[in-house]
């Protein structure tokens, strides 16, 4: 009885501690994407970032997708982007459409309460994608 009690403790600790972390998609979509986001937003949507990033500090920068969908984003990782081999040679993907980026830029002190400041562009986005081909990683924009 003892033993399968402990069993049990141990597969719900393993499942809540497994349904607690978020996926790296889930992180990349909380990070660096927010539909209809404008540039008077950044302190907002930067609040919910830096609690996932770092209690004690305020993150520099930070791109956030803002006029998209997910499924528009996603498809970067497939038929909507074109291999991008980075300078040391990793190979990420380049979206062949623009999209509506809002960068967040600390101003001041890396420790809260936080301040940014933003500004809007379009741009090529560069991230990384999983096996499964979803985003994991925001790279990089080229602004056009």
């Amino acid at each position: 009885m003892k033993a399968t009690f402990s069993l049990l403790f141990l597969i719900l600790a393993i499942t809540c501690t497994v349904i607690a972390q978020d996926t790296p998609y889930k992180k990349f979509i909380t990070q660096h994407y927010k539909n209809g986001m404008a540039v008077k937003d950044c302190n907002n949507k930067m609040g919910i970032i830096n609690k996932g990033y770092n209690h004690n500090h305020c993150k520099e920068v930070n791109s956030v997708i803002s006029t998209s969908t997910t499924n528009l984003i996603n498809a970067v990782c497939d038929k909507a982007g074109e291999p991008y081999t980075m300078p040391n040679g990793r190979v990420l993907r380049r979206s062949t459409q623009p999209f509506r980026v809002i960068t967040a830029t600390r101003g001041g002190s890396d420790l809260p309460p936080c301040d940014y400041k933003g500004s809007d562009s379009m741009r090529n986005i560069v991230i990384d994608c999983n096996k499964d081909k979803l985003p994991v990683h925001y790279e990089e924009g080229h602004i056009l």
